[in-house]
């Protein structure tokens, strides 16, 4: 072996050495110092959702299936099957509130202690700190990566210093130091996780709502067409805007607190054997009954509201403004319209005007479009498209003004020019069936602007009719092409 092979193999033996001191070194120092990290950051999480030997890339997979919190000497326990929601177990059944439980969770997850006291306490120290008697406990079991773990949590008093407050976990004696704010997500009562929207429903699978009280007394149903109507106690279209506004406030409603399981006795002495009011609504799910009832009649300030569907049923404390979310009176979900109809199902439209021949113009269906519209009389040809859809729009806008005479006879509509002679007129159908029906009559005296009318209740009324001059009232205005058929 000459001289340079032995350097190289000195130089390969001096690598070994190096390379086992590295590994040494790493297997050692690095790799120990980053276990203890890994495990300090674990120890510091209110809940540890990750392994700290971890070696898959990405975020742990957590599912958490149960939490038990008590606090004030009450304890709830919520549960969750796979893919299903959360609910209350014990000590009641009952949904929870998603947002209160998503904030508890989300706090389980994600904070940290802010400080771990140095060394164990001793049980003189922990009644110093208020954890020999917490004031708020949380069990929590989850599964992560498939792996059940579970944590158990005890908060103490509130450091007055800085807002913290002293927590222990796992029934250790180490104590740990929480910024407030993780109180405040997890020391929750039955309560505060109940779900409290006791009337909320889904508006979208809602289908017909009646109500009935001591002055009201009403029923509305929702069509194909998806527009509301009113049944009872006229058949007439609804304003869409004011049912949703009814249905909005009334979901709105919170339950103030609950005053225990839904026995009879208990319903009966709330007033619940002669409820305020009693809705039913059908939903495409099922039948969903609220009522209202007070202890003492009218004469209490106690207003309690009670929830039965398919689930069970429900009782809750509620605030008295849930009584005017519910008891409306049918007159406020009319549709105000002068003549209330669905635009989309009209038909055939007939217009009528003194010294004029009758126009009618039709479209085959409900589903066709606007270029279907045709004039048929008294002429035949293609409509104006736009000046339909401008009639249609201008009709349905018209609101009622001043009522002028409730119930007119055959004179007192010939004095207001609204008899057959003298009116102009608007007919709607929905194939055969006639929709609407608008009378014009003469103008105010003295009020430039106004005219007299009728409309779907059969009253007098004042209206503002500068728009309905614009209305196409001889066949040339609807017709696209004017001298088509001329000669029909």
């Amino acid at each position: 072996m000459n001289q340079m092979q032995k350097t190289l193999v000195t130089l390969g033996g001096l690598l070994v050495i190096a390379g086992g001191v590295a590994l040494f070194a790493w297997k050692g120092i690095y790799e120990k110092d980053e276990k203890a990290a890994q495990k300090k950051s674990a120890e510091e999480r209110l809940f540890a959702t990750d392994k700290p030997d971890r070696k898959d890339a990405g975020a742990a997979q957590v599912e958490f299936r149960r939490v038990v919190v008590t606090t004030k000497d009450e304890t709830t326990v919520l549960e969750r099957a796979p893919g299903e929601p959360w609910k209350i177990t014990a000590p009641v059944r009952s949904k929870v509130d998603p947002l209160v439980v998503d904030g508890l969770l989300s706090q389980l997850q994600t904070a940290r202690f802010k400080t771990t006291l140095d060394g164990e306490a001793t049980d003189a120290e922990l009644k110093t700190y208020g954890l020999d008697q917490p004031g708020f406990t949380v069990e929590a079991e989850a599964e992560v990566d498939g792996e059940k773990r579970t944590t158990k949590l005890e908060g103490g008093i509130e450091n007055p210093f800085d807002g913290t407050f002293y927590m222990r976990k796992n029934g250790t004696r180490t104590v740990h130091m929480a910024e407030g704010g993780v109180r405040w997500s997890l020391a929750k009562t039955t309560f505060d996780l109940r779900d409290k929207e006791v009337f909320a429903i889904d508006d979208a699978k809602l289908e017909k709502f009646a109500l009935k009280s001591k002055v009201n007394d009403w029923e509305i149903v929702r069509g194909d067409d998806k527009l509301w109507r009113l049944t009872r106690p006229e058949a007439t279209l609804a304003d869409s805007v004011t049912v949703n506004s009814v249905l909005g406030g009334i979901r709105g409603e919170r339950a103030t607190a609950f005053p225990g399981e839904p026995t009879e006795e208990r319903l009966a002495s709330l007033g619940f054997g002669a409820p305020l009011a009693s809705a039913t609504l059908t939903l495409s799910t099922g039948p969903v009954t609220f009522k209202l009832a007070m202890p003492n009649a009218d004469a209490g300030d106690e207003l309690y509201g009670l929830r039965e569907d398919a689930n069970g049923k429900v009782l809750a404390q509620v605030s008295i403004s849930a009584r005017t979310a519910f008891d409306r009176n049918a007159f406020e979900l009319r549709d105000k319209s002068l003549i209330p109809f669905a635009k989309q199902t009209v038909t055939k439209i007939v217009i009528t005007a003194p010294e004029v021949p009758e126009v009618i113009v039709e479209r085959d269906s409900a589903d066709a479009g606007l270029e279907a519209w045709r004039v048929t009389a008294p002429k035949s040809g293609q409509a104006k498209a736009y000046k339909v859809a401008t009639m249609l729009w201008t009709l349905s806008a018209i609101k009622a003004g001043s009522l002028v005479v409730e119930k007119p006879d055959q004179k007192v509509l010939e004095t207001y020019s609204l008899d057959a002679k003298h009116a102009r007129s608007v007919k709607l159908f929905s194939g055969t069936t006639e929709l609407a029906t608008l009378l014009l009559g003469k103008e105010l005296i003295g009020k430039t602007g106004s005219s007299y009318a009728v409309g779907a209740r059969k009253a007098i009324v004042e209206i503002d009719s500068s728009r309905f001059n614009e209305l196409p009232w001889t066949v040339d205005d609807l017709l696209d092409v004017p001298n088509a058929d001329a000669g029909k």
